[in-house]
């Protein structure tokens, strides 16, 4: 591992407000939009975006509830011209639920992709009046998450810093709640613990998991009790060590047990180097295989781009490695066993951070599903 001082990008975007603890660490607020419940429950088929006739031509998409527009031109023609073997994440009638879920049904796949309609299709908002006469202006709730992190570090205690993978898929979550609600949630690599904050406010149970170096656990424990206040009362969070390089043969029976019950994993910003990238990628592959209930890998990252004289051109070596490494052991026996699809990005931005267009949200499942 390099002995280079890294540092997140996210630290130098948004003005956090900081306040040093005194032993090296900074406790941050990350302040986001909670979703509109009225707007995402009454109208399903206009969930996210409404968008003039001018910007459905690939102009310009605003997105409601969070706190930027997204160009859908860019993320398209991003898509069209990576080259990659990545198909696009198909929209289905299936709904998937255990026996066990008390959670009401639902379309998995429809909430995975942002509905685009045009400002003709949608009739306007009703006006709606005080007793006064004075109109009522339905205004954005907000929440704030306080995260004790490091703001630089050693490439190995990265985990110790905030990514943007991790407000990502904390946004993803957000917007899907009703995929995620009542759900048994398994996070790998969990860094400081913000998107297991944000998957307790919905989920049934959440595990957090990385391997105990530096405090690490400790520090996510701490931001766990931290923001208690944020979560469903009826979840259950607890912090376990999963280091990628130990085998699932050799997990702790304790934990084995309770992740029997998994339904969805999670991951950000856990593919920066090739030794890791092979541990992670052979702990989902073990996941996918000894998990009964296990939906779906959800996996944030940002891709990196460095020029190189072996390829004359700028390429994103740790995260083509990441997907040719998954597709070797995806095809061991000749047979494709699992999917991997690029998730629609066009889903709002609840947290405060730049929502950069290498930034990739990639879903896992079985190839049956």
């Amino acid at each position: 591992m390099s002995t280079f001082e890294v540092t997140s990008e996210l630290y130098a975007e948004a003005e956090f407000c900081s306040t040093d603890t005194g032993n090296g660490n900074a406790i941050s607020k990350f302040t986001f939009v909670y979703p509109n419940q009225r707007h995402n429950h009454q109208q399903p088929q206009q969930t996210a975006a409404v968008v003039s006739a001018t910007e459905v031509k690939g102009e310009q998409t605003v997105l409601k509830n969070g706190y930027d527009k997204q160009t859908t031109a860019d993320s398209q023609s991003q898509r069209a011209s990576s080259g990659e073997s990545i198909e696009p994440e198909e929209d289905t009638e299936e709904s998937e639920f255990d026996d066990d879920d008390d959670a009401s049904e639902y379309d998995e796949e429809s909430e995975e992709k942002t509905t685009v309609t045009t400002a003709s299709q949608v009739p306007p908002p009703p006006i709606e009046v005080d007793k006064d006469g004075d109109l009522i202006v339905e205004r954005q709730r907000r929440g704030v998450i306080e995260i004790e992190h490091r703001k630089s570090t050693k490439l190995d205690l990265v985990g110790l810093q905030i990514w943007r993978g991790a407000l990502l898929l904390a946004d993803y979550i957000l917007h899907n709640e009703r995929k995620f609600k009542h759900s048994h949630i398994l996070e790998l690599g969990s860094g400081v613990g913000l998107t297991s904050i944000v998957a307790s406010m919905y989920a049934r149970e959440v595990i957090c998991t990385d391997i105990d170096i530096g405090g690490l656990l400790d520090l996510i424990r701490g931001n766990l009790q931290r923001n208690s206040h944020l979560a469903n009362p009826h979840c259950r969070v607890d912090v376990s060590e999963l280091d990628f390089k130990v085998s699932y043969q050799d997990y702790p029976r304790q934990l084995k047990d309770r992740l029997q019950h998994i339904q969805y994993v999670i991951a950000a910003d856990v593919i920066y180097d090739d030794d890791i990238t092979e541990a992670f990628v052979r702990t989902i592959v073990s996941l996918l295989l000894e998990l009964p209930k296990l939906k779906a890998i959800y996996i944030a990252l940002e891709k990196r781009y460095v020029f190189t004289l072996e390829d004359m051109d700028s390429v994103a070596p740790c995260y083509d490695y990441f997907l040719n490494y998954f597709q070797k052991r995806n095809n061991r026996f000749g047979v494709n066993r699992w999917k991997l699809i690029n998730v629609c990005m066009d889903f709002p931005r609840y947290f405060d951070y730049e929502k950069v267009k290498d930034l990739v949200l990639l879903k896992i499942c079985h190839a049956s599903k």
